[in-house]
Parts: C-alpha cells; structure tokens; sequence
C-alpha cells in the first residue's frame, strides 16, 4: 500500500450524506464547519458560490463538485448569483426529477482539523465536470445515477461512493499541484513516501530517527532537513501528531478504553497518553470521548 492508501484507511475516514435530491425555488445551502469537510455535488441545473473567494460569484454547473474544508472562509451557496435569501420561505425539497437544481450533499469530519495535514490543502477545492478525469468522472456520474433512480440501498451506496470522491480528490490535488506543502506534498518524493507509508501503516511502532533514515535510505542530516523542509515539521513530531489523529478515531469506539488506545498508539501508560492527547487537542481523552465529537486541535 502507499502512503495515501495508509493515511486514510489509518483515519477511518468517512462520508456521512445530510441530502439527495432535487430543491426549486430561492433555495440556500449555509454548510460552514471548523471540523468537517463539506462537499456538494450539483447533479441537475446551476447554482452560485457565495464567498470571500469568489468576486462575482462562482457558477457551479451540473456535475461539478465542491468541497470546504475547515479553514474556508464563511460561504453560502444560492439560486441565483446576486440574492442570498435570509430565510427558507421559497424553497421545496424535491425529488430529483421534480427539482430545478439537483444535489448530493455530506460531510467528512476530521479529527484533527487544524492539523497541518490539512491546512495545507486548499481551503476550498472546485473540480469542473470536464477537469475531473477519467475516473473521478464516471465515479460522480454513479452517484448522480444512483440519485436519478434510487432504490433499495441507495443511501448507502452514494454514501460509500462519496467516500472514494474524497480520496480521488485527495489525489487530484496531489497530481495537479494544488499542494504546496505538507504531507501530500511529500508523498511525491519516493524516499520521504517510503517512510509515511510505514508511519501511516503501522502508528503503534516505537519508530526512531535512525530507523527512518534507513527506511528513507538518506542519511541521518539528509532525511531530516528533507523531512522538515516538505512536511513543515520534524518526522519524529509528526509521527506524535499522527497518532493522536488515528487515536482520536479509536476513542470513538465504546469497546475500547482509554489504556487500550494508548498501548495501540505505543504509549506505555494511559497517563502518558493522556498528557500528550490534551496537548493536542486542549482536554483529555476520557472528554473528548464524553463529548462525542471532535475539536479544534491546537
């Protein structure tokens, strides 16, 4: 596997859809989050993004996809390119063969969502139908299918559909040069790729400096000032900040506790993984996991 492969099967990451279908009339979505990516796919007719971004107004058009990650900018999206309506009024939830415009909506929370992982990709991601490529075309056109005509199990579907828009928009920003730093950057160079894949792969292993290195081929000064200069930080601070974002994805699940997760991080002592989860995050595990979602990393 690559290391794109082990970071996302290593977060657990998933689509959660909030709607399908069609809306007529002075319809607005307002999907602003500082935990989730928010993406929309425009199945049917045209619709305008509102934003700090856009001057005047971004047209979407049927197939195009839009995602908002964390760190975008308040937004809004409209009928029309000069009207926000202030309330919903005017507006009708449809089928998609009702509907004037046509919609497939959801989110992907993060944990860690002001990690550098992810402020290091753009704020907000806009793929045109033609700009999307062979495979990511035919994937949205699927999910648009699958909304035309739903049927037993559809939700499902689109849901597990979406989950590979993400990783396929992941990868486009990879390809295309939309990312100029950070970790998707690295996982371009073969020799710093080579030893995400492994960090990704495998979080719990007490790695060391000198086992990088030899994992990198690159001498001991070399890989470091690689490392740091393409990832923004040292490999042995981000192998601690991955931890705690695949730590973070484990302590939502009831079955296991607190000590369980910390000696599937490599910690020796749920106390020491405790010290360094609230240094991430601002509060303990055992909160974070009573509160039931996550929050804003520091």
């Amino acid at each position: 596997m690559d290391a794109l492969t082990t970071l996302v099967d290593g977060l657990s990451l998933r689509a959660k859809l909030t709607y399908w279908g069609g809306v007529c009339g002075d319809w607005l979505m307002d999907h602003n989050s500082d935990t989730e990516v928010w993406f929309h796919l425009l199945s049917k007719g045209a619709g305008w993004i509102h934003s700090p971004t856009w001057n005047p107004p971004l047209r979407m058009e049927a197939g195009d996809l839009v995602l908002f990650l964390p760190h975008a900018p308040r937004h809004v999206m409209s009928y029309s390119p000069i009207h926000i309506p202030t309330d919903f009024s005017n507006v009708r939830a449809t089928s998609f063969n009702e509907g004037e415009t046509g919609f497939v909506c959801g989110s992907i929370e993060l944990g860690m969502p002001n990690a550098s992982l992810w402020t290091a990709l753009p704020a907000e991601v806009i793929i045109r139908k033609d700009q999307a490529g062979a495979i990511l075309s035919w994937l949205l056109q699927l999910i648009i299918r699958e909304t035309v005509d739903p049927r037993l199990g559809s939700n499902s579907i689109i849901e597990r559909l979406c989950d590979s828009i993400f990783v396929l928009v992941l990868r486009h920003c990879i390809e295309e040069g939309l990312v100029e730093r950070g970790v998707f950057l690295a996982m371009q160079d073969p020799k710093l790729e080579a030893v995400l894949t492994q960090i990704h792969r495998e979080p719990w292993k007490p790695w060391t400096l000198d086992m990088l290195c030899e994992l990198s081929g690159l001498s001991r000064t070399a890989f470091s000032a690689r490392f740091t200069e393409v990832v923004r930080c040292p490999a042995i601070e981000y192998l601690a900040n991955w931890r705690m974002q695949v730590a973070s994805g484990w302590l939502k699940d009831a079955n296991l506790t607190v000590a369980h997760v910390a000696d599937r991080c490599g910690y020796q002592s749920a106390a020491a993984f405790s010290r360094a989860f609230k240094r991430s995050f601002g509060l303990s595990p055992g909160k974070f996991r009573r509160n039931g979602h996550a929050q804003e990393a520091g």
